[in-house]
């Protein structure tokens, strides 16, 4: 069989700045609700959304080959167009799903808590029995029964790990044929190999197994976002400061409104905080008191001079901008001119 993308008409030119890249093709190997990922020799992982499907699609599969066109934007770089590729007798193409899932069981298991190694196993081949939908529905369900105080385990001595939970879900999934196929040991490397004799146990002391890391990246971010806000939390006070120096200011009797830009660099972050590879510009709308603004007209003759701006933050859908409520406001020089001069040295007397 020879892959033939199928026939696609031009692409209408995007309505937003993003910058086209090309066209290629890819496997499908992370499907969520809305969002997923598509591997691609050419540009690597590139995430894609449901509303960028072709027309006629709402879901891609695990396995399938698709043609895409790929942009870079604000959200990094994406497809758009995606379309599934067939045979010549118009089946649709797949690929075999041996490696699929590493990513997500990765991901899977570390939610789960989970580290030994063959369980991790067992939950790949129930991703790969069950689906993307019903393992993240058994993950929300555990989580709520966690939530709720947890599962005795049949004699009622403790509770079940949260990996139990979930496992227990899935045998209610599944025949006995097909959990025994989940639950299948891992054949010996050597059939023919004799048994070794038995050995005697001697107690160890339990030791603490390392924790399991996912790395998150930023195209796997939108992917747990979805996860993240079943639980999200609420912030109480949010502060934000923005340095810089505008190219005009408007003042309107108490108001001072000014406008600035950012597009990076970004500066050094720790490890494990997932950053674009190219900072998307972002608006700030500044609004300043007539009387705060009066502190650093001044000092904003001087060219070499800039603001610092602490205040409150918020987003504003009409103008597309985070805007800033000034709390407190100066200018880089006047700060340094606060700052206490270091004692000097005596001179030494001759």
């Amino acid at each position: 069989m020879t892959e033939t993308p199928p026939e696609q008409p031009p692409v209408p030119p995007s309505p937003s700045d993003d910058r086209v890249l090309g066209e290629t093709t890819g496997v499908v190997f992370i499907v969520d609700r809305t969002h997923g990922l598509i591997h691609t020799d050419r540009f690597g992982s590139v995430s894609f959304h449901i509303r960028d499907l072709a027309d006629g699609l709402n879901r891609l599969e695990l396995g399938q080959r698709v043609s895409a066109q790929i942009l870079h934007g604000k959200r990094g770089r994406y497809a758009q167009q995606v379309h599934v590729c067939t045979t010549a007798s118009g089946d649709t193409l797949r690929t075999p799903l041996d490696y699929v899932p590493r990513k997500l069981v990765v991901l899977i298991a570390d939610r789960l808590g989970e580290v030994n190694p063959h369980a991790i196993i067992q939950i790949s081949r129930l991703y790969q029995c069950l689906g993307t939908d019903s393992i993240w529905n058994m993950i929300e369900e555990t989580e709520r029964i966690e939530a709720e105080g947890g599962m005795l385990i049949p004699d009622g001595s403790g509770r079940r790990t949260r990996a139990g939970v979930f496992f227990f879900q899935a045998r209610q999934h599944l025949s006995s044929e097909e959990w025994g196929q989940i639950r299948r040991p891992k054949p010996p490397k050597n059939p023919d190999a004799p048994e070794p004799p038995p050995t005697v146990s001697v107690p160890r002391p339990p030791k603490t197994p390392p924790p399991v890391v996912a790395t998150i990246t930023w195209e796997t971010r939108t992917i747990l976002r979805d996860i993240v806000r079943a639980g999200q939390g609420r912030a109480t006070s949010v502060k934000v400061t923005v340095i810089g120096r505008p190219a005009s200011v408007v003042e309107r009797g108490n108001t001072v409104i000014l406008m600035l830009t950012h597009g990076g660099p970004l500066p050094a972050m720790p490890k494990g905080v997932p950053v674009p590879p190219v900072v998307p510009t972002t608006t700030y709308v500044v609004y300043v008191a007539a009387k705060q603004w009066r502190g650093v007209a001044e000092a904003m003759k001087n060219p070499e001079d800039s603001l610092i701006i602490e205040g409150a933050q918020s987003w504003d859908a009409e103008q597309q901008a985070i805007v800033v409520y000034t709390t407190k406001i100066a200018s880089k020089l006047q700060q340094r001119a606060k700052r206490p001069t270091p004692p000097t040295e005596p001179t030494p007397s001759a």
